[in-house]
């Protein structure tokens, strides 16, 4: 089924003409739960792997002393999907209710020292997803993070692999996972995509100062919000970046290790829509969506929470083998 964003209850070009030549393109995944196959994009699904390729591993020691048992987080995800559509008056069975028991956290007396296999986070086929940027010889991007967040700046460790697919012949399966998890945050329920390719502009404080000022001014005048407006929420690829949250003042784009300046490529975002805000990014086929009565929820499908931050990804366009750019930015909505 296919994701559209309505027609923008308000043209930002209209009010701040400059903003024409400011405009990107953004493609909005719109992940759904769903059940996805090596074959598909997705989020938290498998990836195509080949068989003779290491399993990506973290194999820091990481400063943990609560986890969360993996295949006990995935029970009582398939649980919570299963009772959310049976009638909402059925109660929980006290089998379901002793599956939700082993998915809570459990505390281990000493660091967490094992290597650690990455999970998957995102596999995206340049055939579904637009403006995607692949390497030549490449139709294949596969994200994958370490699920424990002890890292330098409470940064996820990131992997990022560029394949062609038609080169995968020996798949492997199962694929490694880790036995523990820190949180149940960092674990993307399962969700197919629905990728949908729209227009976006600069955050407040990456606009040129006169146009940032007008800005300031016509949402004092007005009570709107620009961002809203102009900031695509959720899951996507491309568009705009923005203001890291640990460097407020710094809005441009950060750089590679070589000097040059790098490009958004991912962004791990929060809600589809943050509710019914004035935005209007909630698509036409959700509008009766109902994020209390459903489970996941339309809007927060993946069930990853990072505070009320996001996480974004550049890419080097100098070359796809320099090391990705990871920042926490954030919330636009």
């Amino acid at each position: 089924m296919t994701r559209t964003t309505p027609p923008r209850p308000l043209e930002l070009t209209a009010v701040f003409p400059e903003l024409a030549t400011m405009s990107r393109n953004v493609t909005r995944l719109h992940p759904r739960s769903g059940s996805p196959t090596v074959d598909d994009s997705s989020v938290g699904g498998p990836l195509l792997w080949p068989q003779d390729e290491p399993w990506p591993t973290c194999t820091r020691s990481h400063e943990v002393y609560e986890v969360v048992e993996l295949e006990a987080l995935r029970a009582a995800h398939h649980v919570m999907v299963a009772r959310w559509a049976r009638s909402e008056d059925e109660p929980i069975t006290p089998e379901e209710e002793a599956i939700h028991d082993r998915s809570r956290p459990k505390k281990i007396a000493s660091p967490y020292t094992d290597p650690v296999p990455l999970l998957p986070v995102a596999q995206l086929y340049a055939r579904d997803v637009p403006g995607l940027p692949v390497p030549d010889g490449a139709d294949l991007l596969q994200i994958l993070w370490c699920p424990f967040i002890d890292h330098e700046g409470d940064i996820p460790a990131i992997h990022m692999r560029w394949r062609c697919a038609d080169e995968v012949t020996a798949r492997l399966s199962p694929s490694p996972e880790p036995t523990v998890i820190e949180l149940d945050d960092y674990w993307p329920a399962p969700c197919v995509l629905h990728p949908e390719q729209v227009t976006e502009y600069p955050a407040p404080d990456q606009l040129p100062d006169a146009v940032a000022a007008r800005v300031h001014a016509w949402q004092e005048e007005t009570g709107h919000h620009y961002t809203h407006f102009a900031v695509a929420p959720g899951w996507k690829i491309g568009g705009w970046g923005a203001v890291p949250s640990d460097a407020p003042d710094q809005a441009d784009p950060p750089r590679c290790e070589c000097g040059t300046v790098t490009e958004p490529l991912f962004t791990v975002g929060l809600s589809e829509w943050n509710g019914d805000n004035e935005g209007g990014w909630r698509p036409v086929e959700d509008a009766d969506a109902d994020d209390r009565r459903s489970y996941p929820p339309a809007g927060d499908p993946t069930q990853i929470e990072l505070g009320d931050e996001q996480l974004q990804i550049y890419h080097c366009p100098e070359s796809h083998e320099h090391p990705p750019v990871i920042v926490r930015v954030y919330q636009t909505l």
